[in-house]
C-alpha cells in the first residue's frame, strides 16, 4: 500500500524575504529551482517558507510524523529510536558532545527532540532533560511514551530553561528565522555552554548530497541550505565560538559544536563586526540605499564591507543631522549613492574625485534627482581647493587608503571642516602581527595605532586617549571578509570625528 501524502496548505506559505543575512538574490541554486543563492553568505534559500503561525500545523503528529515520513520513506515516529542506536548515530553524537562537555551532567536541552532518544541516553548519564517539540500530540505522546520532560511550542515563542547543553538536530534548516532562534539559544545557555547541530551542509568538495539531494532541497520544510562557512557567519553573528566544524555522521548530516561567546559589553564598536552588520537596523538602512541607487545606475552594496560601513556612520551620528541646507564633502566619491542621497535630503554637496571618469553619469544623475545642488572638482593630491571652514561634513569612505601622505590628508579635511564640523570616516586597516595583508595595488592601510595618531588624536579634532577598539570582532569578520575576494584579509573601521565649535 503506497504511503499517504501529508496534507499542505498553500495557504501556511508566504514568500521568503530573502536570506537571513540580507542578502536577497535572483540567482537560482543548481540544485533546485525553488531555492536562490545568498550572495552575501552562501546560504541557499527557499523562495517560500512556511509561516509563523503554521509551524505547528505541518509538523503535527498525524501529517509530519507519520504522513510524511512514509512517503519519504523514513521511519514514522515510534520508529526512530530502533534505527537510530542500530545505525550508531547517538553513539556518534555523544562521542561527538563529549569532546567538548565537562564531565559533570548538567541540563541539556534539546529542540525538535522528535521521539526523544538522544535525551534518553543523556538522561542515563546523569543529565537533567527538556525537549521541545512544536505539536502538542507529539509532544504528548513521546512524554508519556517515555517519562521524558517535553514541551509543547514552537521554539523561541516557547522559551528554553537555563541550561549547559543545547541540541537542536535536524531542525536549523527548517528555522525561518535562524539569527532570532540562535540568539534565544545563546541566552538559554549558561556562560560556557554548549550548542551542539546536527544539519545538511554544502561542502565545496562535494558539490551536492547525491541521493539526498532532493529529499535535501525540499521547500516546504527546509527554508536553509548552509555551507560549512556560511553557517559559521550565522553563528559568528549570534555570538557563538565554533569549536567543530569539520564532522559528519554522514553525508547530509554534517555536525556543528560551538561554545556560547562572552563580548564585552562597549558604547561604540569602531571596528567593523558581523552582529551589527547582520543586525536589522543595518540591513535596512542598506536596503534603503541599494533602492535609491538601483534606478540612477549607481553602485549597489551587496557582499562588501560597505554593509557595515555606512549604517555604522549613519547610525552612530549622521542621522542626527538635518541635512536641508549643510554643506557636504565627499572625497572618493565614484558611483557612491551616498552623497546623492544626502544631497536628495538638501543637503548642498561637492563631490571629490582623482580623475573624470565619473563626471558623465555625475551629470546625469544630477539632472535625473533634478533640483539637487550638486558640484564636483578634479584634484590631483590630498590638497583641497576649498576655502578654509567651508564645509560642516566632510565623508570618507575607504578613501584614506589609496592617499599617500596620509597625514597632510587629515589636516586638509581639518582645514575646510567650520568649527563644530563632522567628520565621518570609514577605513581599511592592516595589522601584519594579526596575519593580515593588504595588497600593494589598492594602495596602504592604517594601523590602529596610525589611524590613532594620524586622525583620532589630530589637533584640529581635539580627541583625546584612544578608540576603545573592539578586537574580539576581528577574527569573526576577517573569516567572512576573505569569502568575498581573496584578498580582502584586513578590516574595516569607521569613526566621527567633530571639530569643536569656535568661540561664541
Amino acid at each position: 500500500m503506497s504511503a499517504v501524502r501529508q496534507a499542505v496548505d498553500e495557504n501556511w506559505f508566504e514568500a521568503t524575504p530573502g536570506c537571513w543575512c540580507g542578502g536577497r538574490s535572483i540567482t537560482v541554486s543548481p540544485h533546485s529551482a525553488a531555492y536562490r543563492v545568498c550572495p552575501r553568505c552562501g546560504a541557499h534559500y527557499a523562495a517560500r517558507r512556511l509561516r509563523a503561525d503554521c509551524i505547528g500545523k505541518f509538523y503535527s503528529f498525524e501529517g509530519y510524523w507519520q504522513q510524511r515520513q512514509q512517503s519519504k520513506h523514513h521511519p514514522v515516529l515510534l520508529e526512530r529510536q530502533q534505527l537510530l542506536e542500530a545505525d550508531g548515530r547517538v553513539t556518534f553524537w555523544l562521542d561527538a558532545m563529549a569532546r567538548h562537555l565537562p564531565p559533570k551532567p548538567g541540563t541539556a536541552v534539546e529542540v525538535g527532540c522528535a521521539e526523544g532518544t538522544l535525551l534518553l541516553h543523556l538522561r542515563q548519564r546523569g543529565w537533567q532533560t527538556i525537549g521541545i517539540e512544536p505539536d502538542a500530540q507529539t509532544a504528548a505522546t513521546v512524554s508519556t511514551g517515555t517519562g521524558l520532560d517535553i514541551r509543547a511550542g514552537v521554539f523561541p515563542e516557547i522559551s528554553a530553561p537555563p541550561c549547559d547543553l543545547f541540541i537542536a538536530n535536524d531542525v536549523l534548516e527548517h528555522v525561518p528565522e535562524p539569527l532570532g532562534f540562535l540568539a534565544a539559544a545563546r541566552n538559554a545557555l549558561r556562560p560556557g555552554g554548549i550548542l551542539f547541530l546536527q544539519l545538511p551542509m554544502l561542502e565545496k568538495q562535494q558539490p551536492d548530497f547525491g541521493a539526498m539531494t532532493d529529499k535535501v532541497f525540499d521547500p516546504e520544510e527546509h527554508v536553509f541550505i548552509y555551507s560549512r562557512s556560511a553557517v559559521a557567519t550565522l553563528l559568528e553573528t549570534a555570538g557563538f565560538e565554533i569549536l567543530d566544524n569539520q564532522t559528519a555522521w554522514r553525508r547530509a548530516h554534517e555536525i556543528v559544536v560551538a561554545r556560547r561567546l562572552e563580548r564585552p559589553t562597549r558604547p561604540v564598536r569602531h571596528l567593523a563586526n558581523l552582529p551589527e552588520m547582520f543586525s536589522r537596523p543595518w540591513i535596512d538602512f542598506i536596503d534603503q540605499l541599494n533602492a535609491f541607487a538601483a534606478p540612477l545606475g549607481l553602485r549597489q552594496f551587496t557582499n562588501w564591507s560597505k554593509l557595515w560601513e555606512y549604517p555604522w556612520l549613519w547610525h552612530n551620528g549622521l542621522s542626527a543631522l538635518n541635512w536641508r541646507g549643510l554643506r557636504v564633502l565627499d572625497l572618493g566619491s565614484e558611483q557612491s549613492p551616498f552623497p546623492w542621497w544626502l544631497a536628495q535630503q538638501g543637503a548642498k554637496v561637492s563631490l571629490v574625485e582623482a580623475g573624470r571618469n565619473w563626471v558623465e553619469q555625475w551629470e546625469a544623475v544630477r539632472a535625473a534627482l533634478a533640483p539637487v545642488e550638486v558640484d564636483w572638482q578634479i584634484v590631483d593630491g590630498c590638497r583641497l581647493p576649498f576655502a578654509d571652514a567651508t564645509f560642516d561634513v566632510v565623508t570618507s569612505f575607504s578613501v584614506i587608503e589609496h592617499q599617500d601622505d596620509k597625514a597632510l590628508a587629515a589636516a586638509e579635511v581639518a582645514r575646510v571642516l567650520k568649527p563644530g564640523g563632522v567628520f565621518g570616516i570609514s577605513f581599511d586597516i592592516c595589522e601584519p602581527e594579526l596575519g593580515m595583508t593588504f595588497p600593494a595595488w589598492n594602495g596602504r592601510a592604517l594601523t590602529m595605532a596610525e589611524f590613532e595618531s594620524t586622525f583620532w588624536r589630530q589637533p584640529a579634532f581635539g580627541q583625546t586617549g584612544s578608540p576603545e577598539w573592539n578586537r574580539e570582532d576581528i577574527g569573526p569578520f576577517l573569516r567572512w571578509h576573505r569569502q568575498t575576494a581573496p584578498h580582502h584579509n584586513y578590516v574595516t573601521a569607521a569613526a566621527l570625528l567633530r571639530k569643536p565649535p569656535g568661540p561664541a
